[in-house]
């Protein structure tokens, strides 16, 4: 048994915020934070892959990044439209063509990301990975991505027992190695075409217990990717300020065209 006090400093950098991404959410007192497990809700096509995504890269902290939902050269083109300011049709094109050196150059700078491609990991894979992560780098990953948990298998019977059981792992992983988690999920299908503030309630299987923070995404403005806004709710957040129905959210002008956000 600890004191508080003795608990909170064996618990080094655990409940500390990552480097932050989005000022806009940093001045409303939403940070991804170490050995805390934040869920990002939203439907397809939303923007929470490049949210997620221009996370990762700001951070600059050694990062393992589990990208199910998407393979390796759907996420090269975001990243090199992202760190290019280069339209992702563009960057496309120019793979095509046999013009990659410049997105090369940049995209291997960053070199605190670390990448995993399986398209189905199980429980286990993660956990392996965590730990080759561990014994190559002589550190855990100060931040690791879930993209996105419908990918992730468990040996659970039923849709909710899965996601419960994906979800009481990935918090434990938190807490064990000290690392921000951020997993990305899908809501109910009324809120499937992202135009409308989603709230706690729509997150697919009920998974609300567990996250210490949980944010759904809805877009508004223009219909082109381009000229749009990307509203961020908090609808649980342990250490600050948040809204249950959805309704409070904090706008980030997104460039969908360019993976910029903010």
């Amino acid at each position: 048994m600890l004191t508080l006090v003795r608990a909170r400093r064996m618990g080094g950098k655990a409940g500390e915020p990552i480097p932050a991404a989005f000022p806009a959410l940093e001045r409303a007192g939403v940070h991804v934070r170490r050995g805390q497990l934040t869920l990002i809700a939203a439907g397809p096509g939303v923007g929470k892959s490049a949210l997620v995504a221009t996370i990762a890269v700001m951070a600059e902290v050694p990062t393992l990044y589990f990208s199910a939902d998407s393979d390796a050269f759907t996420q090269y083109t975001r990243l090199g439209a992202m760190v290019t300011e280069t339209e992702v049709w563009k960057v496309e094109k120019d793979l095509e063509e046999g013009r990659s050196v410049h997105y090369d150059m940049q995209i291997n700078r960053l070199d605190y990301l670390r990448w995993n491609f399986d398209p189905s990991p199980t429980l286990d894979t993660l956990d392996l990975d965590v730990q080759a992560f561990g014994y190559a780098y002589g550190c855990w990953p100060q931040l690791i991505v879930i993209d996105n948990l419908k990918n992730v298998w468990s040996d659970s019977d039923g849709e909710f027992n899965r996601l419960g059981e994906i979800i009481d792992f990935l918090h434990e992983l938190g807490r064990t190695t000290g690392a921000a988690i951020i997993a990305l999920h899908h809501l109910t299908g009324e809120y499937d075409d992202g135009i409308r503030a989603a709230p706690m309630s729509a997150l697919l299987g009920k998974i609300s217990k567990v996250p210490e923070m949980i944010l759904t995404l809805h877009k508004t403005g223009s219909s082109d990717f381009g000229n749009m806004i990307l509203n961020v709710s908090p609808v649980k957040n342990r250490g600050g300020r948040a809204d249950p129905s959805g309704n409070w959210s904090i706008e980030l002008p997104a460039d969908l065209e360019r993976m910029r956000i903010g």
